[in-house]
Parts: structure tokens; sequence; C-alpha cells
């Protein structure tokens, strides 16, 4: 499978395998961010907010996407004890990474989101 799955209306979705995604997020909003480098589930600025990106769902839901032009997949993995999320990407080009991650930060003898 390359890329995020095509999807066209009236027709069965492909189906976005659990593995081809990675999870962020800081106690206040998450996010999905797909190995093409996309994300494509994030509800904001709350969990039980509307999504601001939903192609996880609908192909129309829109996606935010940092990846190579050609649309290669990446290989994600978590820096080590953190939940950020590093995605390399390695093509006849170069390389790069992209790291994903949603701060928490303290202010004011407070910690914030």
């Amino acid at each position: 499978m390359q890329g995020f799955p095509s999807r066209k209306r009236g027709t069965t979705f492909d189906q976005v395998r659990l593995e081809d995604l990675g999870f962020i997020g800081n106690c206040q909003f998450a996010s999905h961010v797909h190995r093409s480098g996309s994300i494509v589930w994030t509800c904001f600025p709350r969990f039980d907010s509307p999504p601001v990106f939903g192609k996880l769902l609908d192909e129309d839901g829109g996606e935010f996407r940092v990846g190579p032009r050609g649309g290669a997949l990446g290989k994600q993995t978590y820096l080590r004890n953190t939940n950020i999320l590093e995605t390399r990407f390695e093509t006849e080009e170069g390389s790069f990474r992209v790291i994903d991650f949603a701060p928490r930060f303290p202010l004011f003898d407070r910690t914030f989101r």
C-alpha cells in the first residue's frame, strides 16, 4: 500500500492499518499521524471538539501533510520514553525526518497544554 488509501464516494473504503498510524497528544487534544506524514485525525482544541482534520474517516475531511513529494511512506518510531513521534523518510533524492508532538508547558506554577 503506497501513501494514504484512495477512497471514492459510493464505494467501500479501503482500510487504514493500525500499524500505519502514530498517535500524539497532550491530555487536551490528540492526533493520528499516518506514515505518509499526514495528520489524518485531530479534534482541537479538546477531545470533544469537532475534527479539524478528519481524512481518517472521510476523504474530504482534510489533512495536514509534511512528506516527500512522491508520496513515499516513512518509518515511524517514538523517541525513547516519550510521546514524541519521529517519521523518517528515505527517497532517491535524500532523507529527512519529521518530529510530531503535543507539548505541555509550565507557566505561572501550572502545567498548560
